[in-house]
C-alpha cells in the first residue's frame, strides 16, 4: 500500500475532531514519544493503537515538511534531504538528493513501512541548481564522524538534530545556487 501524503491523513483523522496544527505540538509530542518507547521496551503491535501512533507521527513529519513533500518535480532543480526513520530494532537517518522529492519520499517511506519503520522528521533544502557537492560533503563529514555505523547514504543510530546541524555546517562550505539566480563574478565592494 502506497504511503498516505499530509491532505490524506488530514482526511483520515478528521472525525477523530484532531486539529492538523496538534500533531506537530503536544498530540504530536506524546504519539511520538509513546511510539518510541514501545519500540525500545515494549514491542509493537502493528493490529492495535500503534497503527494509529505511527500515522500521527508521520503525519507530525508531513506537517513540518509542508509544501514539499507534495510538490511535483520541476526540471532542472535538485534538493537535498535528511529523513528519520525508527522501528522496533534500530532507528535511521537518510541523507540523499534528488530531482523529485515527493516522489522520492514515497519511495522510501514504501520501503520503510515494508520494514516496519515509521518516518519520524523530514527536512528538504531550497531547490538548487546541483546538490550533488553539498550532498558529498555531507556524507563524507557523516561518516567521518560515524565510521562503522552507515551504508551508504544510510546512517544507523544518527542522532536526526546531529544530521541537520551537518548540513548547516556544510552550506557554509558548499552553498548552493539559488535556481534561476544569476551569480555575479564580481564582490560586493
Amino acid at each position: 500500500m502506497a504511503p498516505l501524503s499530509e491532505s490524506q491523513y488530514a482526511a483520515r483523522f478528521a472525525g477523530f475532531d484532531i486539529d492538523p496544527e496538534q500533531v506537530m505540538g503536544p498530540l504530536g509530542t506524546w504519539s511520538r514519544e509513546t511510539l518510541l518507547r514501545r519500540f525500545r521496551f515494549e514491542g509493537v503491535d502493528w493490529e492495535s493503537e500503534d497503527v494509529v501512533l505511527a500515522a500521527l507521527v508521520e503525519w507530525g513529519a508531513l506537517r513540518r515538511l509542508g509544501p514539499v513533500a507534495e510538490r511535483p518535480g520541476i526540471p532542472g532543480t535538485d534538493q537535498l534531504y535528511v529523513l528519520s526513520f525508527a522501528g522496533a530494532t534500530s532507528s535511521f537517518v537518510k541523507v540523499g538528493r534528488t530531482t523529485g522529492f515527493a516522489v522520492r519520499l514515497r519511495q522510501h517511506r514504501a520501503k520503510a513501512e515494508r520494514g516496519g519503520y515509521v518516518l519520524l522528521d523530514a527536512w528538504a533544502s531550497e531547490l538548487v541548481a546541483d546538490a550533488h557537492p553539498w550532498e558529498q560533503v555531507v556524507l563524507g563529514e557523516l561518516r567521518r564522524r560515524h565510521p562503522g555505523e552507515s551504508k551508504g547514504e544510510y546512517f544507523y543510530g544518527l542522532d536526526y538534530g546531529e544530521a541537520l546541524a551537518v548540513v548547516d555546517q556544510q552550506r557554509i562550505r558548499v552553498t548552493p545556487r539559488s535556481v534561476g539566480l544569476a551569480v555575479s563574478p564580481r564582490r560586493p565592494a
